[in-house]
Parts: C-alpha cells; structure tokens; sequence
C-alpha cells in the first residue's frame, strides 16, 4: 500500500479507475448505500470501488 500523502500525490495528477454496480430486483427496485461519512455524508451510493493498477476487470469484481 502507499503512505497517504504519495496516494494524495498521484490522485491529484493522474485519473483513476473505478467500477459500480447498478443491482435492480425483480421489482424493478435498485439497491443503493448512504454514505455514513465525509465528504459525502448522508448521499446515496451505488456499489462499487477503485479498480487497482494492473488488477483485470473480473477480479476487481470479485471484490463484491
């Protein structure tokens, strides 16, 4: 893992990956998180997370 202040470093200047995920049941309902802390505190989320360098799409999805 990177210490936090290279992982501030390289967010600030470089794109990063993510995947989400959009799970609708049978009633057509789609599941969704709130999110219990900063920045975004009390927002509805989709599933979902940071796709690591050189991690193939399947495995990041595995994760869930």
């Amino acid at each position: 893992m990177l210490n936090i202040e290279t992982f501030k470093t390289i967010v600030e200047n470089n794109p990063l990956i993510s995947i989400d995920f959009v799970i609708i049941n049978k009633e057509n309902k789609i599941l969704l998180g709130k999110r219990v802390n900063k920045p975004a505190y009390n927002f509805l989320f989709t599933l979902g997370g940071r796709v690591y360098k050189n991690e193939k799409l399947d495995d990041a999805k595995k994760e869930f």
